[in-house]
C-alpha cells in the first residue's frame, strides 16, 4: 500500500474520531425579559424569622408565651447601628424588646462574593446550561421556561432589651452568655419565600392560557399551574382586609448567623430611682435570597411590563416551617390547600373560599343546611409564627361565609393556614348529594 493511501485512511479515521467526540452545536438562544423581585419582602421574611427565634429564648414559664410585656420590631431599615433608646420606650411596660434591622453594604464581605453564582459578571444568560441562573420553572408545552439569579445578603438586627433592675439585667446576661454561641458564626436553617410580582404572574397566565385569576376572582387554578411547572413550591398570601394578594416562591434558607457585641449600661435614672437597665447585641445574618426572574420564550412575544414597588418600610413575613408529617394527617385526610395572611388590623378578617373548588363549597352548604356538624368533612388548622393559634381565644371561623375572624391579635405577627379536606368523604357525599352510583 503505497504511503498517500495510508495517510488518507489516517485522515479519514481521524475525521471520524473528531466527528464522535466533537458535541453538538448548542440550541438558539431564547428571548428573554427579566423581572425584579422585592427586597422589602425579603429582608422582612428574615427579620420575621430572627425576631421569632430570639423570641423563643425568653419564653415564660415553659408555656411557649414571651416573657416581653411589650415588643417592638423598628421596620424602617437603618443604615448605621443605633444603641440608644428613645424615652418613649421607656414610659412602657418591662421587661420590652426592641428590634431594629440594617442593611449592610454592598462591599461588605460575603460567601463567594465576585463569583457569578451571586454576582452578575455578563449580559448572556444561555438557557441551555453553563450560565449563572438557577432553574425554577419549566413548560415545554407552552415554550416557556423561567429561571433566577442568586444573590448573597448580608442583614444586620441590633436588638435592646430594657429590664426593671440591675438584677435582672446581671441574670439575663449570665444566662445569654450560656445560652447562645458569642462571635463564632452558627446555622440556623428554615424556609423563606422570594416575593413574585403580579406582573410577571400575568405574563405566565397569559402564556400558558390559565390566568391569573378566573372570571370569579379564584387563584386556584393557576396556583394548580404554577406548581405542576414549578421546582419549588408556589405560596400565597393575603394582606388583611384590604384583600391584595401576594405570591411567593418557597425555598428552603441556611441562614449564617452570627451574635456579637453583647453589653449592658449602668441603668436610667428617673427621679432618684433606676428605673431601667439595657441589655444589647448584634445579629449578623448571612443567607442566599433572589436576585432577577428571567422568562424565556421564543413563541409569544412578551413585553417588559412596568413594575412599581412603594414600599417605604419593611414588609415583615414569617414562613412558617411546616412538613407532612407535622400535619398528621388521619387516612382519607389530604391538604387541600394552604396559604397565609399578614394582619392589617387587630381584628382583620379573612375570607378563604376563593382558595375552595365548588363541590367543597356545596358539601359545606349541605352540612350547614342539615345541622351536620363540619369536623368528618374539613379541618382549617391557624398557626402564628409557626405554631398553632387558639380557636376561640386568637380567631373564629363563620363556615357560613368562609371567614376568618382574628381576635386583637399583633399586625406584625404572619398568621399562617391549612385547609386539610376528607377526600373519600367528600367524594361519597357529593355521589349522594346528586344520586351518583
Amino acid at each position: 500500500m503505497y504511503l498517500y493511501e495510508k495517510l488518507e485512511q489516517e485522515r479519514k479515521r481521524r475525521e471520524k474520531q473528531i466527528a464522535f467526540t466533537t458535541p453538538p452545536p448548542p440550541p438558539p438562544e431564547k428571548r428573554f425579559v427579566s423581572l425584579m423581585t422585592s427586597m422589602s419582602h425579603t429582608y422582612g421574611n428574615a427579620l420575621a424569622f430572627i425576631e421569632n427565634w430570639v423570641l423563643d429564648l425568653f419564653t415564660k414559664d415553659g408555656n411557649g408565651d414571651s416573657m416581653f410585656k411589650t415588643i417592638h420590631v423598628n421596620s424602617k431599615i437603618a443604615h448605621r447601628q443605633i444603641r440608644s433608646t428613645n424615652k418613649e420606650f421607656l414610659k412602657k411596660s418591662k421587661p420590652m424588646i426592641i428590634f431594629r434591622p440594617r442593611i449592610a453594604p454592598y462591599d461588605e464581605d460575603r460567601f463567594l462574593q465576585g463569583t457569578p453564582l451571586i454576582t452578575r459578571q455578563a449580559d448572556i444568560h444561555p438557557t441551555w446550561g453553563g450560565g449563572s441562573l438557577l432553574p425554577f420553572l419549566d413548560d415545554p408545552q407552552h415554550d416557556i421556561a423561567v429561571k433566577f439569579q442568586l444573590n448573597r445578603v448580608v442583614f444586620y438586627v441590633d436588638v435592646i432589651i430594657i429590664l426593671e433592675t440591675l438584677m435582672e439585667q446581671i441574670d439575663y446576661r449570665h444566662y445569654l452568655e450560656n445560652a447562645i454561641r458569642w462571635d463564632q458564626p452558627f446555622n440556623l436553617r428554615t424556609t423563606f419565600e422570594s416575593f413574585m410580582p403580579q406582573e410577571m404572574l400575568s405574563i405566565l397566565g397569559d402564556c400558558c392560557g390559565v390566568p391569573l385569576y378566573d372570571a370569579n376572582g379564584n387563584v386556584a387554578d393557576f396556583l394548580k399551574y404554577m406548581n405542576q411547572h414549578s421546582a419549588y413550591p408556589i405560596t400565597y398570601k393575603f394582606r388583611g382586609a384590604s384583600g391584595t394578594k401576594e405570591f411567593f416562591r418557597y425555598y428552603p434558607a441556611t441562614v449564617e448567623t452570627t451574635l456579637s457585641s453583647l453589653s449592658t449600661d449602668e441603668g436610667e435614672q428617673i427621679g432618684s430611682i433606676m428605673d431601667s437597665y439595657q441589655l444589647d447585641f448584634t445579629i449578623k445574618m448571612e443567607f442566599y435570597s433572589n436576585g432577577f426572574y428571567y422568562i424565556y420564550s421564543n413563541s409569544h412575544d412578551i413585553k417588559m411590563p412596568l413594575i412599581k414597588y412603594n414600599n417605604t418600610e419593611l414588609i415583615p413575613t414569617f414562613t412558617d416551617v411546616l412538613s407532612r408529617a407535622d400535619l398528621n394527617l388521619d387516612h382519607g385526610w389530604h391538604l387541600y390547600n394552604r396559604g397565609a395572611i399578614r394582619l392589617e388590623d387587630p381584628n382583620d378578617s379573612l375570607c378563604i373560599d376563593s382558595l375552595l373548588n365548588n363541590s367543597i363549597r356545596l358539601a359545606i352548604d349541605y352540612h350547614l343546611k342539615n345541622n351536620m356538624p363540619l369536623c368528618d368533612l374539613i379541618d382549617l388548622r391557624v398557626r402564628k409564627q409557626g405554631k398553632l393559634a387558639r380557636y376561640g381565644r386568637e380567631y373564629t371561623v363563620d363556615w357560613a361565609t368562609r371567614t376568618v375572624q382574628f381576635i386583637n391579635q399583633d399586625t406584625f405577627h404572619t398568621f399562617s393556614f391549612q385547609i386539610i379536606i376528607n377526600l373519600e368523604y367528600i367524594n361519597n357525599l357529593i355521589k349522594t348529594i346528586y344520586n351518583l352510583k
